[in-house]
């Protein structure tokens, strides 16, 4: 998580100087809102569509393949909206920047994939759902 080591670098590059102002004159505190709730939109409504096209696939590889694209395009979006909230912190010194960060991270970590939600995700069914879950098999 690159985001959180450049989150602390930042945070002492501004020798840990933070403040909290709701200061509307400045362009990130009207900018910023916006592209987090664009990132949050985008990580759900785009990794919907391609997993539809995920579970049209007849074998297990080619939908594992397609379900860690959309986890990937998931994770980029929130973890680039992240990385704007530290850049616009080491800008400004606007705690707020680095609390909404925060708060995209510990989503994205709650968006991890796990095996119930894959198999949910990708509606794996009869022989697929048993082949992913041997856990001694490897998947080609």
């Amino acid at each position: 998580m690159s985001v959180v080591v450049f989150a602390v670098v930042t945070f002492f590059l501004n020798d840990g100087e933070m403040h909290f102002k709701f200061d509307l004159n400045t362009i990130f505190l009207l900018v910023y809102p916006f592209i987090v709730l664009s990132a949050l939109m985008m990580s759900y409504i785009v990794p919907k569509m391609l997993l539809k096209n995920a579970r049209k696939a007849t074998d297990l590889t080619a939908k594992l393949n397609s379900y860690r694209t959309v986890s990937m395009v998931k994770f980029i979006v929130l973890e680039g909206s992240a990385m704007l909230g530290v850049v616009f912190y080491l800008l400004s010194k606007n705690g707020i920047f680095l609390t909404i960060a925060a708060l995209l991270i510990i989503y994205l970590i709650a968006q991890r994939p796990t095996l119930h939600k894959v198999e949910n995700d990708l509606e794996l069914r009869g022989e697929l759902r048993n082949k992913f879950q041997r856990y001694d098999e490897v998947i080609e």
